[in-house]
């Protein structure tokens, strides 16, 4: 039994693995391709710890392991690179495809330092799902953030599709929410329900704050883009 790091899905995790075969190489931190050579095969065991982010994807505080689900990493991680994916193979019959720019837009301008207490000024939000049936984009309706059982909470308010949940720290320059999504007036739910939605905060603008949502098949998302 030995804990090494290994690579994949272009970020590093903390792993520990069972050798069925031979190791070449010296055993530390490292990736295959840049000096170390593990050859035969290995054995996942246990994902134990997700260390950081590599290359162009967005980093989540691994000071969240055990709050967030194992299974929603990936859609954190990934969020901004696979919705652009997403947004440059869509058919050339979907709808709204004149919006497409103004969309990759959102996904790809340099994040601003953001605070908790400058998100307390946006009132207003619009969602915009994209799909490969398209890109459908809803108009403004009402949400607000506030302090809830002494923690930043989130909730869209007016309009027939609602998230609400927690904001937890990140970087400076990005937040994690973690919450459920409900119906009109049905009760909100929370990230511990069947409905949980899991997210990424980015302030983009001095007057825009967007929040993105990939769906668990990562063959869509929604992004919420805030103003105040």
């Amino acid at each position: 039994m030995l804990i090494l790091t290994y690579q994949n899905m272009r970020k590093f995790v903390l792993v520990i693995i069972l050798l069925t075969g031979c190791l070449a190489g010296k055993a530390q931190s490292g990736s295959v391709g840049y000096g170390y050579a593990y050859t035969d095969s290995v054995e996942v065991i246990e994902v134990i710890d997700v260390v950081e982010a590599v290359d162009s994807l967005d980093y989540v505080d691994y000071s969240l392991y055990g709050i967030i689900k194992n299974r929603d990493w990936d859609r954190l991680v990934l969020d901004r690179e696979q919705a652009l994916s997403v947004l440059d193979h869509l058919p050339s019959d979907a709808y709204g495809l004149n919006e497409r720019a103004s969309v990759r837009k959102l996904l790809t301008t340099k994040n601003l330092k953001i605070t908790n207490q400058e998100l307390m000024a946006y009132r207003k939000v619009r969602s915009i799902q994209v799909s490969r049936m398209g890109i459908f984009s809803y108009p403004y309706f009402s949400c607000r953030f506030k302090r809830k059982d002494g923690k930043l909470f989130f909730e869209k308010i007016s309009g027939s599709q609602r998230k609400s949940g927690y904001i937890y720290d990140n970087k400076s320059d990005s937040k994690v929410f973690l919450g459920g999504w409900s119906v009109n007036d049905d009760p909100q739910t929370t990230y511990d329900s069947e409905n949980s939605e899991p997210g990424m905060i980015y302030k983009i603008g001095p007057n825009k704050v967007i929040m993105v949502f990939l769906a668990p098949d990562e063959q869509s998302f929604e992004i919420y883009e805030l103003i105040k």
